[in-house]
């Protein structure tokens, strides 16, 4: 039982919140093409919209992780939800694709905020030893964001509106999350002396060769998620002639109101998928074994993004949305590996970690700038190879995993 019902509105607050930077996230992946079409751009420029996001994690997840340490949880999660409310509100206002590029920069930074307070801070509203429980209950519940954004925007257009009034959505719901955490009571959260970040052990970290080969699998899974999830839509379109209009269902029916767009859909179910692989996953963990999950899952990610890009259209759909369920390990796993490695440190270790999730913006776009040039079948190689590294991690890397 959480320790009081002070603790339990806080603790359902950052649930809420958690569904709110997902709604922001996967949301991404489903306004690429519409903001090509809209300011008449070339995709290479457009892929600046995921690059502009997760760039934010580069430059603040330590920064973010210090103010945590020295100011506590609630200010980095007032000033995170303050940056997702006011870059929501202009981007919507915005007729800029300058000022809409740096909007979802701003919406970047306050996700990177939450995530960042976020752990600590959900350890601190119950008993230690529902810290486990209580983050994998959040990170699943947040996880319905990443699922139902894809679709919200389909919807939101089917009923006469234009494609940006999803950020005027985004920001009533962050607006009214931002009162209900002002006005909030904090407990008092002291960070564990492993959570905090040391700027001092943070060069000599970055020279041990595990340190730099997890960064590099951080950096490159996350960019190939990116560049996959994001581009789904597009690539259907250019590959296959699947518009965003096209729906698995007649339109009038019931079915069709609900997803009127079959490749929204697919992105939808890739995050729904890679949510409800890692509640599969995680007793099979401890059955199995971690190192074999991950390397099972990280080769099926190979294998099934290789069949949608080579594949028919039906394929291609079916085996994106199998993507997104076979990436549910790696990121973990990875972390998991590198962090156990290490008997002290986690906190900076953590930070190293959090700033290479930075990939998400340099491979994004790359797979955008390659599509533009080329075509979307090559631009998803660079997915390949990058998912290809990670497999290899999963195979040959030294960190530990199946600790007992």
């Amino acid at each position: 039982m959480v320790k009081s019902n002070k603790n339990r509105y806080l603790l359902i607050v950052t649930v809420a919140m958690y569904v709110a930077f997902g709604l922001v996230t996967s949301v991404i992946g489903v306004i690429i093409d519409k903001f090509q079409t809209e300011y008449d751009l070339p995709l290479s420029i457009a892929a600046l919209l995921p690059f502009a996001f997760y760039l934010s994690y580069g430059f603040f997840s330590v920064p973010f992780g210090i103010l945590m340490d020295r100011s506590g949880a609630r200010i980095v999660l007032l000033l995170g939800m303050i940056l997702m409310t006011i870059g929501s509100f202009l981007f919507y206002v915005s007729n800029n694709y300058i000022v809409v590029i740096l909007m979802i920069f701003l919406i970047g930074v306050g996700v990177t905020a939450i995530q960042t307070a976020g752990n600590p801070f959900i350890r601190g509203l119950d008993s230690p030893a529902k810290y486990t429980a209580n983050l994998t209950m959040v990170i699943g519940v947040g996880a319905l964001g990443y699922a139902f954004s894809p679709v919200l925007l389909p919807l939101i257009q089917n009923n006469g509106f234009s494609w940006n009034t999803v950020y005027l959505v985004f920001g009533v719901i962050n607006a009214v999350l931002l009162a209900l955490l002002y006005f909030a009571k904090f407990p008092e959260v002291t960070l564990l002396e492993e959570e905090k970040i040391k700027t001092s052990q943070t060069l000599s970290l970055l020279k041990n060769p595990l340190i730099i080969v997890y960064s590099i699998g951080i950096f490159l899974y996350v960019g190939a998620e990116v560049g996959t999830s994001s581009y789904i839509l597009i690539f259907m379109n250019k590959v296959h002639g699947v518009s965003n209009q096209d729906s698995f269902w007649s339109a009038g029916s019931l079915w069709y109101s609900a997803f009127p767009s079959k490749s929204a859909l697919i992105v939808a179910l890739f995050w729904l998928f890679q949510a409800l692989g890692r509640l599969i996953i995680a007793p099979l963990m401890k059955r199995i074994g971690e190192r074999k999950i991950f390397i099972i899952h990280s080769l099926g990610t190979v294998i099934f993004l290789l069949i949608a890009t080579l594949g028919s259209t039906t394929i291609s759909l079916v085996s994106f949305a199998l993507v997104g369920y076979f990436t549910c390990a790696s990121f973990t796993s990875i972390f998991s590996a590198a962090i156990q490695s290490f008997d002290s440190n986690h906190g900076t270790i953590s930070g190293i970690l959090g700033t290479a999730i930075v990939g998400g913006a340099f491979v994004g776009w790359l797979v955008g700038a390659v599509g533009g040039i080329f075509n979307m079948q090559w631009a998803m190689v660079i997915n390949l190879i990058a998912f290809t590294y990670v497999f290899m991690l999963a195979v040959w890397g030294k960190g530990k995993l199946d600790i007992q």
